[in-house]
């Protein structure tokens, strides 16, 4: 479905970027734009950009960039169409869009409409399973206390013991071929073209994202005599898909963890299914991986206070540390349950029931007195050696926590309960801080800080800086400026596809109206590194030059901040634009040894290069 350009501006106009992208991210004002940290990678320093004159956004460090429907397509892992439903409906804009309609115009919907299939699929395998298979199924789920409407809520299915059978049923009953299958990680394609299905005789749970999409799947092995890979396998990693960024049950628990104002984290599936089965349902699980920053900031978004679940040993501490790490660094509240040595959420639930468990929860400890047990339970707080080791890992903790006042009351809670002095206790801060610090930096030096303008586009030539400008300039330049370009610039100078067609549209643009509107060319543009080129020039450089390595010798950086001449600066590239023209032709002519003309060119060149306009 073509959605006209007509209605993606008045849907534009209606959602400011910087309102939109608030309700999803803290953002800060800073001068004449907007800042926050980016919700696209790993980030420490704010490095995402927002111009509310412009109307778009791009971040600094992974180079993604946009409109508003740009940001929330990548942030909820969207359709284009599905970002501007979301969007119009939020303002009461009205499309019309026949139900029924399947959206597959791009990666990103192709992959949500297979999963879909697929997990009804596998569901309905479940329920219409028969004779010793649908005994063996039953007893399973009979031993696993789960019951029929659990099966239901969390739509779990089961891929049989063939090689190809889901594979066979979407291309008897779909338009979807084997390579989308295999893009959504479905089947497995061996070397010569024959293919089978990703997941055979397991227990199969849909994975959802936030807002109840289907973005991969979980699979338990099932047949002890299966000579398979792994008791627990995942979907690859997709465009919608990353373990990073997904954590299991949390579109079913995002409500309680509001209302409860903690959530707490386990590692498997059946921990989270028979926890919330038994009425615990502010619950997420990380399916088996190690907790992410990513996954963390997700969380951020409905609550503060982090429980995580642990078995009694030092093991799962050490096992564990970079998570806690993270949940510290990022000022989040956290607290800690252990479970009794063999047991797990699953198992621990099923046989003491919901109010106990609930009485682990009222016991939780903080991170301190989780390790100083640990400590205890291994035998290792006897010798001087062994309680300064401990001392220095509890320290190596509180290190993390932003909180000035919080690591003093945690230094001062040490100090009570172990009769050291504060002052050595803060000597050991001090210098686990400086350790820290370093190790972030080292770890942030080796970032890829090459902007969107210096790579190579793969569309004509590579882009070169005086285009990369000549962009800028029409974007941030003063109406004089503009205008003179306008009458100016001519399309041949321009060697890169891209910038050719980025610039066609500015002067089409300001010809029609008058002005360049950014947000509505965004619009107008198919191509999604134009779009981006235009993001990251929207953003003045000397906004994000405290924070972010720039080229100092870029035309508008140049300039200072106060004195910006741009009308100055329109007339130099104009005048690079020629003389580099007319070079280019003095080595077509040397090559054919017609130095009259030669000279005639070097003549123009002294020429434009004396002018004053």
């Amino acid at each position: 479905m073509r959605i006209t350009t007509e209605k993606l501006n008045e849907i534009t106009k209606a959602n400011d970027i910087v309102d939109i992208i608030s309700q999803y991210i803290p953002v800060k004002k800073k001068g004449k734009t907007f800042v926050a940290l980016c919700p696209f990678h790993p980030d420490k320093n704010p490095s995402l950009y927002i111009s509310q004159e412009k109307q778009v956004f791009f971040c600094f460090g992974c180079k993604i960039g946009g409109n508003v429907f740009k940001f929330v397509q990548e942030y909820e892992k969207l359709s284009f169409n599905e970002a501007v439903f979301k969007l119009a409906e939020r303002v009461g804009i009205k499309i019309n869009f026949r139900k029924g309609e399947i959206d597959v115009s791009n990666e990103f919907s192709k992959l949500y409409e297979i999963n879909k299939i697929a997990a009804k699929y596998y569901y309905n395998n479940l329920l219409n399973s028969k004779g010793s298979e649908k005994d063996f199924l039953n007893e399973y789920f009979k031993v696993r206390k789960i019951k029929k409407n659990t099966i239901v809520k969390f739509g779990i299915g089961y891929a049989s013991r063939g090689w190809n059978n889901l594979s066979s049923y979407f291309l008897e009953n779909t338009d979807f071929t084997i390579e989308d299958l295999k893009l959504a990680g479905l089947v497995k394609v061996k070397e010569k073209g024959n293919f089978y299905d990703t997941f055979r005789g397991r227990l199969i749970f849909p994975i959802f994202n936030e807002y109840d999409k289907i973005v991969g799947f979980g699979a338990r092995k099932l047949f002890e005599d299966d000579e398979i890979e792994g008791k627990y396998i995942n979907t690859q990693e997709t465009r919608i898909y990353q373990k990073r960024q997904i954590l299991y049950g949390l579109n079913f628990a995002k409500d309680s963890i509001r209302a409860n104002d903690y959530v707490l984290i386990v590692e498997g599936y059946f921990d989270l299914i028979s926890l919330s089965q038994a009425g615990i349902t502010n619950v997420v699980a990380t399916s088996g991986t190690a907790l992410t920053i990513d996954q963390l900031k997700l969380l951020s978004r409905y609550t503060q206070n982090i429980i995580l679940t642990f078995d009694a040993d030092l093991a799962g501490i050490k096992a564990s540390k970079s998570g806690i790490q993270l949940i510290l660094e990022l000022g989040m509240n956290l607290n800690v349950i252990t479970l009794p040595e063999g047991q797990d959420p699953d198992s621990y639930i099923n046989i003491y029931g919901k109010e106990e468990f609930e009485n682990l929860i009222n016991k939780k400890v903080s991170f301190i007195d989780f390790v100083t047990n640990i400590y205890k339970k291994e035998n290792k707080l006897n010798t001087p050696e062994e309680k300064a080791e401990f001392i220095k890992e509890i320290i190596s903790f509180i290190v993390r926590i932003p909180d000035k006042i919080k690591r003093a009351f945690y230094i001062k809670e040490i100090s009570n309960k172990y009769g050291l002095y504060e002052s050595d206790l803060r000597d050991e801060l001090e210098q686990s801080t400086k350790t820290h610090r370093r190790e972030i930096s080292i770890k942030y030096s080796s970032s890829d800080n090459l902007s969107v303008s210096s790579k190579n586009t793969k569309k004509g030539s590579q882009i070169q800086k005086i285009e990369s400008d000549l962009i800028e300039l029409f974007i941030n330049g003063s109406p004089e400026a503009i205008e003179y370009l306008v009458y100016n610039v001519e399309l041949d100078f321009i060697e890169n596809e891209i910038v050719y067609n980025i610039i066609s549209k500015f002067l089409d643009e300001f010809i029609n109206e008058g002005n360049i509107d950014i947000a509505k060319i965004s619009n107008e543009l198919d191509d999604e590194i134009a779009k981006q080129i235009i993001s990251e020039k929207s953003i003045p450089r000397y906004f994000f030059s405290e924070n972010e390595e720039t080229d100092n010798h870029t035309l508008i950086y140049s300039v200072t901040k106060k004195n910006v001449d741009y009308l100055k600066a329109a007339k130099d590239i104009i005048k690079k634009f020629k003389i580099d023209r007319l070079r280019k032709e003095i080595e077509e002519l040397k090559k054919e040894g017609k130095y009259e003309k030669i000279r005639q060119k070097q003549i123009e060149i002294k020429e434009i290069q004396k002018s004053e306009d």
